[in-house]
């Protein structure tokens, strides 16, 4: 008898609509992906201090047209101007300006870089909160290539007027 008084209440007690009962939050409910991009999210900064990010803009799906190619360069272009130029200052010294040699080598470069890799004609470069889409990850890499060498040649030539071999 009391088992029928357990057993009732038991059966009672569990949900009539055909809802599952566990909690998102439970050990046992299945896997729910956070799609929303991290702070490890490739953007112009991470690019400039040479850091590992993660390629996870949101983008929307769009027709390939040859104008999204063209806005692409020119965003690397507007970018380049900025980042050349930090690039081209000794990493010691931030408030000297940049050798303006290395600052257009480093222009050029970016621009055939931009050209040749970042003239992507199905996305966007760089989403709203200006994190790069996965499609750019030859585009990124290529221009942190590009930065770093303008890093190196920045520091070598400061070496080189001070006379330290």
């Amino acid at each position: 008898m009391l088992t029928a008084v357990f057993l009732s209440l038991f059966l009672g007690a569990a949900p009539s609509d055909g809802a599952s009962s566990v909690s998102p939050q439970a050990l046992d409910a299945p896997p729910v992906a956070d799609e929303t991009p991290t702070a490890w999210s490739c953007t112009v900064d991470t690019l400039r201090a040479g850091r590992e990010c993660v390629f996870e803009a949101e983008l929307t799906a769009a027709e390939p047209t040859r104008e999204q190619g063209s806005s692409n360069v020119r965003l690397v272009q507007e970018m380049a101007r900025k980042l050349c130029a930090e690039a081209s200052r000794p990493s010691a010294d931030e408030a000297s300006p940049g050798d303006r040699s290395i600052a257009a080598v480093c222009e050029r470069r970016t621009l055939a870089v931009a050209e040749e890799r970042c003239a992507l004609e199905e996305t966007v470069l760089v989403d709203a909160k200006g994190r790069f889409a996965p499609d750019a990850r030859a585009c990124y890499r290529a221009l942190a290539g590009v930065l770093q060498e303008a890093q190196m040649r920045s520091t070598v030539a400061k070496a080189y007027e001070k006379g330290t071999p």
